[in-house]
Order: C-alpha cells, then structure tokens, then sequence
C-alpha cells in the first residue's frame, strides 16, 4: 500500500495522473510503481536501490520491502519501456517540432555498466536531448545494424505522420545499411563517415579520407563500398582538428548542411546526465539487460517532467490596476 502523505507522494500522485492519461499500456499496478520511482528518484538524484527504498511512498514495514518491490518491478517483463514511450513522443515532438520544423533524433553508444552497452536514440530539446528509446546488449563492442534497425523501426511508429525527421549518428554508424534504411523511412541525416571507405563516383574510385587533402569539400550520388546505395557527401576540415567532418547526407552539400551534424552533441549532455554529472547509472548492479532497459525508463520518465516543467509557459497573471483614491 502506498503512503497517505509526504511530500515524495505528492510528486508520485501528479505522475500517475499524468500516466493515466497516456496510451503507455501499463496497467495501474505498474503505473503506480512507475511513479512512485519517478518520484524517488527525482528525490534523491540516485539509482541506488538502497536510497531509493529508504523514501518510496510504500506503507510498508521495512526498507526490505520497499527493495523487493523495486527488484520486482524492475524484473516484470510486461512493462515494455518503448510501449511506454510511445505514450510521451508524440506529444513531445508536436509541441517542440510544430509548424512544420524537423524533428532532429540522434543516435550514439554508451557504456552502461561492466558488461552492458545502449543504444540511445534522442531527440534534441534545445541544447540538449531527451530519450526516444533504447535497446541495453551484453556487449564490450559496437551493436550491430540488425539491432539499430529494430529499434529505429519501432521508433518511427511513435512519429506523427507527415513530420519531418532528421537523423544525426557519428561514425560508428556510418555505414551504407543505415543510410539505406534513412532513405526507405523519407528521412534526412547527417552521418558521420570514416575514412576509409571507399566511394565510387563519376567512375573513379577513392577512399573517403582522401577528399580533404584533394580538397573536395563536395560530392553527389557518391556509391558507398559497392553498395549500391548513392548519397551525397559534405567534407569540411576547420583549423585546430585532426580530422575533418565527413558527413553523408540527403541532399546537396553546403557547410551549413555539414554543421547540421554538430546537433548530435545533445545526446552527451544526456549521457552526462545519465551517467557522473547526474544519476550515476554505471554505479548500477543489475545483472540483466532488460531490467536495466526499465530502470533507464524511470530516468527518461524523471528527465521528461524535470524537462516539461520547464517547457510548460506559466499562465499569464491577471494584472490588477490601481484603484484611485476617491476625493472626500
């Protein structure tokens, strides 16, 4: 049973009927406990279990309950996080991308734990970015295109129709498949190539790391690594880098176009978030993708109402005139 009062109760409360109101399909056992973590954790700045179950809003008669109830949670594989996101992005998107703006996601890797990466896409909220979703692999490596393809298919369900969508990666993604897959969804990107891939164009062949010393700042309908998959590409090297911006993209290159890639550094603010300038995530104990996977679902959760407090405009305050002194 929860708590009758508290203010860690209060936020939990104001959550829950927020989530009552979205398409999550979460039943309300789980949107309860989906709140009354959010709001835990929004009160401590902490995933450590220990400081969460000394303040969840559960009537219960010790701290052990409240940590079992969090380990269940955690573990109850009907709680689908990109199913309950699906019940946020698209309002999100409406309210920052309207009047026909772009909607920018961006895609990166981060290390979660010893022994656990994620995938993340975001979307950019000002300077910075919210998660869209993600998907948590047992891996020390890079995951692979199959499951970037798995979770950008169910990301695009979440899209409004007819918005208009940007995707930025870094180079680790830079790979003919995903832009093949941009091209299939209508969308633009900005991705970030290595240099060592080879392109075929006009029927020359040459490596990608080969267009800044010739001084190629421009190619179009550029075939990557016999690939059969044409897209174009904007090179820029600016003073003081090592290495020069080759990004792919659709359509005509331009510097401007070139500097649309930069927007991807949203995402590590998030990261920063996520990680030691915020919850500490990679101090985490979990031992299995999935639940870590719900355990990032509270933080977004958490990181949507910090971020939406903030978007909200206050209403507009009735302003009183000033009565004059009536003359004796």
């Amino acid at each position: 049973m929860r708590k009758t009062k508290g203010g860690v109760l209060h936020v939990a409360a104001v959550i829950e009927e927020d989530l009552e109101d979205r398409d999550t399909g979460l039943s309300k056992p789980q949107r309860i406990g989906l709140a009354d973590l959010t709001a835990s954790l929004l009160a401590t700045r902490s995933i450590n279990t220990s400081e969460l179950a000394n303040i969840l809003p559960r009537d219960v008669k010790s701290d052990e309950e409240r940590y079992r109830y969090i380990n269940r949670w955690l573990s109850n594989d009907k709680i689908d996080p990109l199913r309950v996101m699906s019940g946020f992005i698209p309002e999100l998107l409406e309210l920052m991308y309207s009047n026909d703006r772009t909607a920018i996601l961006m895609m990166d890797q981060s290390k979660i734990s010893d022994g656990f990466e994620c995938l993340m896409v975001s979307v950019r909220v000002g300077e910075r970015a919210l998660p869209v979703g993600w998907k948590v692999i047992a891996t020390k490596g890079n995951i692979g295109f199959d499951i970037q393809k798995e979770l950008l298919t169910r990301i695009k369900a979440m899209i409004p129709q007819k918005m208009k969508v940007m995707l930025a990666a870094d180079r680790f993604y830079g790979t003919s498949s995903l832009i093949c897959l941009c091209q299939e969804f209508g969308w633009q990107y900005r991705i970030r190539l290595k240099g060592n891939l080879i392109l075929r164009h006009q029927g020359g062949e040459l490596q990608t790391g080969e267009l800044a010393p010739l001084g190629v700042n421009c190619v179009e309908d550029a075939e990557l690594n016999e690939s059969g998959i044409k897209t174009c590409i904007g090179v820029l090297k600016e003073e003081g880098h090592n290495e020069p911006w080759i990004i792919a993209m659709d359509c005509k290159p331009s510097t401007g176009r070139v500097l649309d890639y930069g927007m991807r550094w949203g995402i590590e603010a998030m990261f920063s978030d996520f990680k030691t300038r915020g919850f500490g995530i990679t101090k985490t104990q979990l031992k299995y993708p999935e639940r870590i996977e719900r355990l990032i679902l509270v933080l977004t959760v958490a990181c949507y109402w910090a971020a939406s407090t903030g978007m909200h405009p206050e209403p507009n305050k009735r302003k009183h005139s000033k009565k004059k002194p009536q003359e004796v």
